[in-house]
C-alpha cells in the first residue's frame, strides 16, 4: 500500500434551532443499503442501476463517522484484457455492481463542525441528513467572504485569471502593459497567473493586494486565494465560496484505490485534536 493525500472540506453544520450532540443521529441506522432503480419502459421491470452501502460510527462520544461506499451498473464492456494482453470474457456479470467509490463525513458534536471528502457531494449529503433526521440541515461556510483576509495568518498560494477582451474595456490596470501585449501576441483566450507564497506571515502590502482582487473580482474570470488561519486548517477563497480544508495523508490500496475506512477517519481525528 502507498500513502495519498485525502483533503476535507470543512464546514459548520447548524441542525434544526439547537445545538446537536451525537444521539441526534441515533436515528441514523449503522448500517444501510440504499439503491436506485429504474422502471424498463417496454417490460415495466425495475433494474438496478446503482447501490451505496453506509456506515455510520461513534468515537470518543464526540464524533460521528459515516462512509458511503457505492458502485454502479455502467458503464460495463463484455470484454477485459488480463495481464497477459488477451482478451477474455469480464468475470463480472453485468447484474453486479462493485463498491469502488467512497465518500468519508465527519461530524463533530464539540464544535459543530461537518467534514466532507468531496465538496461536489455537500448538496446531496444536506438533503440526506435532512431526510434521515427529519430536522432543518444548513450546511455553511465558516469563514464568511467578508472576514476571509482577517481571519488568516498566512498565504500559501494566489491565482487569478482574465480574459483579454477585459484589456479592451480599459482595464489595463490591472495587468502590465508587456502581459497584455504578450497574451495578444500568442492570440491566447485567457491569461493565468500563480503566485506561491508558501505559508509566508501575510503583511501590509499582501493585504493591501487581498483587497484589490476581492474589490475586482468580477473583473477575473477566476481568482483562488490559499491561506491557514490560528487553528491551522487550510482557508480557500474562491469566486463563489469560501472553503476551509483539512488534508491528511492515508494509505491507499495500490489495486482497489480504495482507503481503509478506519484509517481515514483516526487520521482525520487524531488531526482535529492535533490542531485545537
Amino acid at each position: 500500500m502507498s500513502k495519498q493525500d485525502l483533503g476535507f472540506s470543512v464546514y459548520q453544520l447548524i441542525v434544526g434551532e439547537d445545538a446537536f450532540d451525537i444521539s441526534t443521529f441515533s436515528i441514523i441506522n449503522d448500517e444501510d443499503t440504499e439503491i436506485e432503480e429504474v422502471t424498463r419502459r417496454k417490460s415495466k421491470e425495475k433494474e438496478i442501476v446503482s447501490i451505496k452501502k453506509i456506515g455510520k460510527g461513534t468515537i470518543d462520544n464526540r464524533f460521528i463517522t459515516i462512509c458511503f461506499s457505492s458502485g454502479d451498473k455502467y458503464p460495463y464492456s463484455d470484454k477485459i484484457i488480463n495481464s497477459d494482453l488477451e482478451e477474455q470474457e469480464n468475470p463480472r456479470t453485468p447484474e453486479e455492481l462493485e463498491l469502488d467509490k467512497q465518500l468519508f463525513v465527519l461530524i463533530d458534536s464539540k464544535t459543530q463542525r461537518i467534514f466532507i471528502s468531496n465538496l461536489k457531494k455537500k448538496l446531496y449529503l444536506k438533503d440526506w441528513l435532512k431526510d434521515k433526521i427529519n430536522k432543518d440541515i444548513v450546511i455553511k461556510a465558516i469563514i464568511q467572504e467578508e472576514q476571509f483576509i482577517d481571519k488568516i495568518e498566512s498565504i500559501d498560494k494566489i491565482s487569478f485569471s482574465i480574459t483579454p477582451s477585459l484589456f479592451n474595456s480599459g482595464n489595463r490596470g490591472l495587468l502590465s502593459e508587456e502581459l497584455v501585449k504578450d497574451i495578444f501576441g500568442f492570440d491566447a483566450e485567457k491569461a493565468c497567473i500563480e503566485l506561491s507564497y508558501k505559508n509566508r506571515r501575510k503583511s501590509k502590502k499582501i493585504i493591501d493586494k487581498l483587497n484589490f482582487l476581492k474589490k475586482h473580482k468580477n473583473e477575473f474570470d477566476e481568482i483562488t486565494i490559499i491561506g491557514r488561519g490560528d487553528d491551522n486548517f487550510e482557508s480557500i477563497f474562491n469566486m463563489n465560496e469560501v472553503i476551509t480544508k483539512v488534508v491528511i495523508k492515508v494509505r491507499i490500496d495500490n489495486k482497489s484505490k480504495l482507503f481503509d475506512e478506519q484509517e481515514v477517519f483516526q487520521s482525520l481525528i487524531d488531526k482535529i485534536k492535533e490542531d485545537e
